[in-house]
């Protein structure tokens, strides 16, 4: 089974890998100051007794972010992309993620260039997948997914025929994976909680819930792939190699799912869809999450305009969206081992639109294609508010 790194979940999440690809890009972070270090990401890197370095290492060389040369932490070109505002989206760099991250991983030791390599995290997308495309409602268990991959022995590169034969077997997986060892059952749980940051993807109660039409589920499936060799000599020159593959941001896979998003990224009050605003959009039609926020905030009552829309029109519980208030290309966030809620705000769709349309000014005013931070974008929706007419604050 996969190991991972326990107990850092906040310092994957993506919005929070921008500042510190960012920080990377800077500064040594084997010689990282940890002051400067919380000061530019938020972020404790706790405990206070140790370097951050000695502690966070595996969390940057498992996201790709820097490979270790001598006494120095090199970014890599992924530290580079990542630092800047809206040159890539979660979804663009989750997939290629998990497609890059093998067992054994050149960010442990256990790692060698003529290793028999599985990508268990493709894995699990793709049997994440092909339960999305025979299954009308596609919910699968972090400890299900674990049992599967232990039992089938795939290696993640197997066709959609043959997950589909595996995913058949579902009901016999979960005693498997409860079986694993309990670190390392817990370090695969964690990874995997990592990657439902994609927009189509949410966790609760340790089940991963899918919202994708099954045609769009196919079409994501037959550009997966694994990212193989020839591997590199060591471990820090593989991170480099795997990390050099993603030049630009970009990556074979169009984040478009027409399928499953309904309607126009214009229709939802941007002026243009760029891949930044897809990622958003798609997040806020993710129907499976639109239902568990509701479930959890049973109100009808808009964010910023503040009517009782169940009052207005007494036939429907209400007639809200939500809104994500993170920068565009981030996924949701996961908190306590479930996708978080407090990210995501319930607004009417003409304030939705006009907030849309808001941040298409806020950005083109200050030449950006994204907001730089959770705080920033935060920010500027609070800025938005405030010029409502008559909103109390």
């Amino acid at each position: 089974m996969w190991p991972w790194d326990q107990g850092r979940l906040e310092y994957f999440q993506f919005d929070v890998l921008r500042q510190i690809a960012a920080y990377v890009e800077a500064h040594n972070f084997k010689a990282a100051d940890r002051a400067s270090l919380s000061a530019e990401t938020g972020l404790s890197f706790a405990p206070l007794d140790y370097k951050p370095w000695r502690n966070y290492s595996r969390v940057l060389k498992l996201t790709l972010l820097v490979s270790e040369v001598g006494e120095d932490a090199q970014p890599t070109p992924i530290a580079s992309i990542l630092s800047r505002p809206g040159a890539v989206t979660c979804d663009e760099y989750l997939h290629f993620l998990l497609c890059a991250f093998t067992e054994p991983a050149p960010a442990l030791t256990d790692w060698r260039p003529d290793a028999e390599f599985r990508y268990p995290l493709l894995f699990a997308l793709k049997y994440l997948l092909a339960k999305s495309v025979i299954t009308t409602s596609p919910v699968a268990g972090l400890d299900e997914i674990i049992g599967a991959y232990r039992t089938s022995g795939f290696d993640g590169s197997e066709d959609e025929e043959q997950f589909i034969s595996v995913v058949s077997l579902s009901s016999s997986y979960e005693a498997s994976g409860r079986s694993v060892p309990a670190d390392l059952r817990r370090q695969a749980r964690e990874s995997l909680k990592v990657i439902t940051q994609i927009s189509y993807l949410h966790v609760r109660s340790n089940q991963i819930i899918v919202s994708l039409n099954p045609a769009d589920a196919q079409e994501i499936f037959a550009d997966l792939a694994p990212i193989s060799g020839p591997r590199a000599v060591d471990r820090e020159a593989e991170i480099r190699r795997l990390a050099e593959l993603f030049k630009g941001g970009s990556t074979s896979i169009v984040f478009d799912y027409l399928n499953t998003v309904i309607g126009e990224v214009v229709e939802s009050g941007f002026q243009e869809g760029s891949k930044v605003k897809k990622t958003h959009i798609t997040i806020e039609r993710n129907a499976g999450l639109r239902r568990e926020y509701f479930a959890a905030n049973p109100t009808a009552i808009c964010d910023v305009c503040a009517p009782n829309t169940k009052r207005t029109y007494p036939w429907t519980n209400r007639i809200l969206d939500v809104h994500h208030l993170l920068p565009l290309s981030s996924g949701t966030r996961v908190e306590g081992g479930s996708t978080t809620f407090k990210d995501l705000v319930a607004v009417c769709p003409s304030c939705h639109r006009a907030i849309h349309r808001y941040y298409d000014m806020w950005l083109d005013t200050n030449d950006r294609k994204d907001f730089k931070s959770g705080d920033e974008a935060q920010a500027v929706y609070r800025e938005m508010k405030s010029h409502f007419p008559g909103l109390i604050l």
